[in-house]
């Protein structure tokens, strides 16, 4: 089986957990400043964020996540201070690992929530690679088959290659926050010598922090963010993930954190088309990639097969690089498909 549908009562603790870590989110976007909710629509879709001024008068936005009924009510229920305290959380994230949802490494999620409390999240970071997989499946109400591990966290910002919803006015020091952890984290040399894009812990080789952006036209391998003054790993066709953001809980038995994912018909597109630009040496992470969109793949075969034929859609509509890494990495996934009958 690629996939097993989660129990009811696991489903629902998700959606509970989920709804409860909104409800933290906005009451710290809006406890201290006065202000209003407001809608944006970006790419034809509706979003959420909290406008108020700064102490210096700036205007800011917290990101609240995409227009959905349950977003609204949790909105509406501001006032009548919803539940979304530490301890209900914390019984939330118990109760959804118990009842089969699928939870992440402790010290993994050490790490996010840190990023996620400086305001990674709020400033337009996302959750990418397994972990954002791992995510899809207690979005969509599954377990996956094979839901390897992995050490490493992937994370990844838009920069200025396209207009995403998320709001990009709150900054951070990226390498001030990874030092905060005190966990030992340090920068690893990239391919040209230049320190940046990654952070590797010595004791544990595997245990890597990966900054990825989209590769704009004439860039190089790193691309600075203002926006976390820090360098990131720029990746060919990174920007297609990025066009729709998801709103997820990520937890362990006893702690959790909102984080921003691709929405998972989008990430699932995006690996086939990347999983033949790996090297020789990621020939392990290429296969991961293709045995992930296929798993996503059948879920959506199975219960929505328009959200992913629109996701391939707009892939192919980008042109024939677009096209031809997409058909190749389709095949892949045919053949890998193929092999589990």
């Amino acid at each position: 089986m690629l996939y097993t549908p989660l129990p009811l009562a696991a489903q629902t603790a998700y959606a509970q957990l989920h709804e409860a870590l909104q409800s933290r989110e906005i009451a710290r976007g809006v406890s201290d400043a006065p202000g209003s909710f407001n809608r944006k629509t970006v790419s034809g879709r509706d979003y959420w964020y909290y406008q108020f001024r700064d102490l210096d008068g700036r205007l800011r936005q917290a990101y609240l996540g995409p227009d959905s009924d349950r977003l609204t009510a949790l909105i509406a229920a501001r006032e009548r201070g919803a539940p979304g305290t530490d301890a209900h959380v914390k019984a939330l994230a118990q109760s959804a690992s118990t009842l089969g949802a699928q939870p992440v490494v402790p010290a993994h999620l050490v790490v996010v929530r840190r990023l996620a409390d400086a305001g990674f999240f709020r400033a337009g970071g996302v959750l990418v690679g397994t972990h954002a997989f791992l995510s899809a499946g207690n979005m969509l109400g599954v377990r996956w088959g094979d839901s390897a591990r992995t050490q490493d966290l992937d994370f990844a910002h838009a920069g200025r290659h396209l207009q995403v919803a998320l709001a990009a006015e709150a900054t951070l020091d990226l390498g001030d926050v990874i030092d905060s952890l005190n966990m030992g984290f340090v920068p690893a040399a990239s391919l040209s010598g230049v320190r940046g894009g990654r952070w590797v812990h010595p004791k544990e080789p595997g245990f890597v922090l990966d900054f990825l952006t989209p590769m704009g036209r004439g860039e190089q391998e790193l691309v600075h963010v203002k926006a976390f003054n820090a360098q990131f790993q720029a990746l060919r066709f990174m920007e297609f993930s990025l066009v729709q953001i998801e709103s997820a809980a990520l937890f362990t038995r006893t702690q959790a954190c909102l984080v921003n994912v691709p929405h998972p018909a989008r990430m699932a597109v995006h690996k086939l088309i990347v999983a033949g630009l790996r090297r020789a040496a990621e020939r392990t992470k290429a296969n991961k990639d293709v045995q992930q969109a296929a798993m996503l793949y059948r879920w959506y075969q199975d219960h929505s097969p328009g959200e992913w034929q629109a996701a391939e859609d707009d892939a192919r509509s980008r042109g024939p690089k677009w096209r031809a890494q997409l058909d190749a990495g389709l095949a892949q996934m045919t053949r890998w498909l193929a092999a589990q009958a």
